[in-house]
């Protein structure tokens, strides 16, 4: 789907389409990730991507890292083509504009090192350590990069092992900012850590995007921290995209069944015993079952590739129940979403 509403896309996906080869080495056999994926992040924005594993949320992420080689479709960054530009490797001036943030901030830092040879090593590599790399002013910088995600420089002579993990996760995210990019790519950077220190990364987030106007892509599967910490949510199902919008009004009115699904699961106590597990197991089957949408009665999910419906200026869903003179259909999502439907709190879980 193409985001009408964008002011200024950094990053522009179009048909975005990744197959993996299954079966050993020689095997003419593909399961598809992706399939023809739409997605524009823009300047100042941080961009949930939420969905079940599985869904292609960090396949997206990869494919825009150049971690992975897309199947088909584009990737434009700055306004350049950079599969077109690029096409065998990233350079290192286009890892200088995208950074990745894994989930992992353990398994990302080799454990032989001091904090200080991330960060220096990341200001060396793009040439932003100035003077010959050990000078006063590198020493400041990276005093400066710690501040920003909030340690204390001391911790620039500690390993890996002796910080905490989310203490580990900021020096990830401070390696990445000490290139100065204009989009990082978050994939799932909160579900290794305590609950407790989770609120903290997510401020950080949105700091980065207010103060330096860095744009976000944050894969989650936590429809909470979607909802605390991102301006839009764009919600992925079988490798597509099946609706996007504003994310407290999206999460608020839900209007593909997949969305109310995952909301559905969502734990809330004054919702407990409403709902009846069966009925959830079917709608769940049907969802996964057809492709889009489980209330048509004609069977036309199976057949027919729902495209994309204007719910608004910011709210989009790709499902045949906003097709014309599709009522019953409608009614009957209607109905469903007075039991699947949650409120999700404004602190994440």
């Amino acid at each position: 789907m193409s985001d009408t509403m964008s002011t200024q896309a950094v990053v522009e996906i179009r048909g975005l389409v990744k197959d993996f080869t299954v079966g050993g080495f020689g095997s003419r056999n593909h399961v598809r990730a992706l399939g023809g994926v739409d997605l524009d992040v823009r300047s100042g924005e941080i961009v949930a991507l939420v969905g079940e594993s599985g869904s292609g949320k960090s396949t997206i992420a990869r494919c825009v890292a150049r971690l992975e080689h897309p199947t088909a479709g584009t990737i434009h960054v700055g306004g350049v083509d950079v599969l077109r530009r690029e096409p065998r490797r990233a350079s290192r001036a286009y890892r200088s504009k995208v950074q990745m943030v894994f989930q992992d901030p353990f398994g990302s830092l080799n454990p032989v090192h001091r904090v200080e040879h991330f960060l220096t090593r990341a200001l060396q590599l793009h040439g932003k350590a100035g003077g010959n790399g050990r000078s006063a002013s590198l020493h400041a910088r990276l005093e400066e990069l710690m501040a920003t995600v909030d340690l204390d420089p001391a911790l620039l002579d500690s390993y890996p092992h002796e910080l905490s993990g989310g203490q580990r996760q900021r020096v990830a995210i401070a390696r990445a900012l000490a290139v100065e990019p204009e989009v990082i790519l978050a994939d799932e950077p909160t579900s290794m850590l305590d609950v407790s220190v989770r609120i903290g990364i997510l401020n950080l987030m949105r700091r980065l995007r207010d103060e330096r106007g860095i744009a976000l892509l944050f894969i989650t599967h936590d429809l909470a921290s979607a909802r605390y910490v991102a301006d839009r949510t764009v919600v992925m199902f079988a490798g597509e995209v099946v609706e996007s919008g504003e994310s407290t009004a999206l999460m608020a009115d839900p209007a593909h069944p997949y969305t109310r699904l995952l909301l559905s699961a969502v734990p809330d106590p004054r919702r407990a015993g409403t709902f009846d597990p069966v009925e959830r197991a079917a709608l769940r089957a049907e969802v996964l079952g057809a492709t889009s949408c489980p209330f048509e009665a004609e069977g036309i999910c199976r057949t027919d590739v729902p495209v994309w419906h204007r719910l608004g200026p910011d709210r989009a869903v790709r499902c045949h129940v906003y097709r014309p003179q599709r009522d019953v259909a409608r009614r009957a999502l209607d109905v469903a979403a007075a039991t699947t439907t949650t409120e999700i709190e404004d602190q994440p879980a």
